[in-house]
């Protein structure tokens, strides 16, 4: 169905496994009959600092890497230390924190590639972890930095950024991967005069944040390189000065050719962020009879000028509203959307998939409260989404909280970020704060939707034996069944199972790995359950399963 079928079965040797980002496994030795007998293989300690790592794997070596850009090659049966590789970082106080997780790298020929806390572009020998080259991208001293590492779109390393806390807005780029030469490097926020200034209301120079620290897709089929941009800040349009703008280049999905950062479409998924419902995350590209269900749970709009039928989409949930979104790859056509968790911000979509928002919820007004669902972590947030290419089904980690939000009356700067303060709740009618939700890319149907009481603030992994993996804050990692979400095995780490689960397969053996540790974003969610969760972000680890082997 899907080009996934051409890397190599065993092995993880991209951010989602395959480009276009699924986050799924061909392997079927672990089956939904047999999941309950997974046992520890191995365990390795890692550096102290925030683990939200997909660990890399190819001919038998795990690239991992560490907090703080410590990337080791790790023999991925045994465990044991082949290289490793320490950066110099200047002073870590003076670097965004945002970029202290190193979520995913890239292998591609001879050379493994990651983005350094400073916003270096820096490519190692995978034989020897030496550097190939050290690219300076720029402004790190600044606070620039990347999260979700780089990916490889046809031999072009392309790369995002944040600027969670400059003065100032971010870029992706495109670069070759033979020398790190920059060939490209596009911008968000429009300068006065440029396409898109009038949406913005105040002057360039108070226009800060928006960036790409997100998950990028690449369609090889298509040669189109996906992302979205992110927010803006402060929170509060009042304080910014952009009243009743729609921020041309924020929240943005782009499709652009890897060559060149020519863009080819781009479409906004939300106007006027008052909340920081950054839509930066990853969505897919997937061939799809398309044939949206007038009934689909929470269906905001359906393009009813769209032809139906085989498509290439590029689909999934890219904001933190939780609001799943259905493109033609090519074109950018809007084909539908629908709510997942409980949103409250989104008045309206209409058929082209313009987006109005709730004028009730927008921050107008300084030290007041604002009743907004979700909560400023998500619906979802940075937890990668898996899709099974075999049935269609799309799977989504989410969560039931909203919040009241305030926008704070007081002098700030970049460094204050969204200048408001806010308290955590349960979202309507929910007792339980972590969720996974089953879609149909095909007709955006809910399938089954799985709650647990703490958040789950974990990626997801499918697998072709039907067993759907994840982790969570309360230190849990489980096996759910992809068919009905019921949960079949679980076992629990020292520290919360944080962490992008992947699966591969050496000498017959199929191994699932997950990391875990020193980040405890998620446990803002449970802040409103009534007992505490068992959440500790304490020693950070590598755990590596199997079946018993006779």
């Amino acid at each position: 169905m899907n080009c996934w079928r051409t890397r190599p079965l065993g092995e993880w040797i991209s951010y989602g496994q395959n480009q276009e980002n699924y986050r799924h496994s061909p392997l079927t030795q672990i089956t939904t009959e047999n999941v309950g007998q997974l046992q520890l293989v191995w365990a390795r300690g890692m550096q102290p600092g925030k683990v939200q790592v997909t660990p890399l794997i190819h001919d038998g070596v795990m690239y991992l890497a560490n907090p703080g850009d410590v990337i080791q090659a790790i023999d991925a049966k045994t465990g044991d230390l082949i290289w490793e590789h320490r950066r110099q970082l200047p002073n870590i106080a003076t670097l965004n924190s945002f970029g202290e997780p190193t979520r995913g790298m890239a292998l591609y020929g001879t050379n493994v590639y990651f983005v350094s806390w400073d916003n270096h572009l820096v490519a190692l020998d995978t034989a020897t972890g030496q550097v190939t080259f050290d690219v300076d991208r720029g402004q790190g001293e600044d606070m620039v930095s990347n999260s979700s590492g780089p990916i490889v779109a046809n031999g072009v390393i392309v790369a995002g950024s944040t600027c969670q806390y400059s003065p100032f807005g971010c870029f992706v780029s495109g670069h070759d991967s033979a020398t790190g030469e920059e060939l490209w490097r596009n911008y968000f926020i429009p300068r006065a005069g440029e396409e898109g200034d009038e949406t913005w209301g105040n002057d360039y120079e108070a226009r800060w944040m928006t960036g790409v620290w997100g998950q990028i897709t690449y369609d090889p089929v298509g040669g189109l390189v996906h992302y979205g941009s992110s927010a803006v800040g402060p929170a509060s349009e009042t304080q910014r000065g952009t009243t009743g703008g729609t921020m041309y280049g924020t929240n943005t999905r782009f499709a652009v050719r890897p060559e060149t950062g020519e863009i080819v479409w781009r479409h906004q998924t939300l106007p006027r962020d008052n909340w920081d419902q950054e839509c930066t995350f990853e969505m897919m590209v997937a061939n799809v009879d398309v044939q949206p269900a007038a009934d689909m749970d929470g269906v905001r709009s359906i393009n009813p000028n769209a032809a139906t039928g085989e498509r290439r989409v590029l689909t999934g949930v890219p904001c933190k509203t939780g609001t799943m979104w259905q493109f033609d790859a090519e074109t950018g056509e809007f084909l539908w959307a629908r709510d997942t968790s409980y949103e409250n911000i989104i008045e309206s979509i209409d058929e082209n998939g313009i987006v109005t928002v709730d004028e009730s919820k927008v921050l107008t007004e300084l030290d007041t409260p604002y009743d907004v669902c979700p909560l400023l972590l998500g619906g979802r947030d940075w937890p990668s989404a898996a899709l099974n290419p075999d049935t269609g089904i799309y799977f989504i980690p989410l969560n039931n909280t909203c919040m009241d939000i305030e926008a704070v009356d007081q002098e700030f700067s970049s460094l204050d970020v969204y200048n408001q303060s806010l308290t955590a709740k349960m979202a309507p009618g929910k007792e339980l704060v972590g969720r996974i939700d089953a879609i149909d890319i095909s007709t955006g149907r809910t399938l089954w939707t799985a709650e647990r009481e703490a958040s789950n603030y974990a990626p997801v992994l499918s697998t072709a034996g039907g067993v759907l993996f994840n982790g969570g804050t309360d230190r849990y990692f489980r096996a759910l069944s992809q068919e009905t979400g019921e949960t079949l095995w679980q076992t629990r780490l020292a520290t919360v199972a944080s962490g992008q689960a992947v699966s591969y397969e050496i000498d017959g053996v199929q191994y699932i790995a997950i990391g875990g540790g020193g980040t405890t974003y998620g446990s803002f969610h449970n802040r409103p359950l009534a007992e505490p969760v068992d959440s500790t972000a304490i020693g950070n680890a590598m755990y590596v399963f199997a079946l018993p082997q006779q």
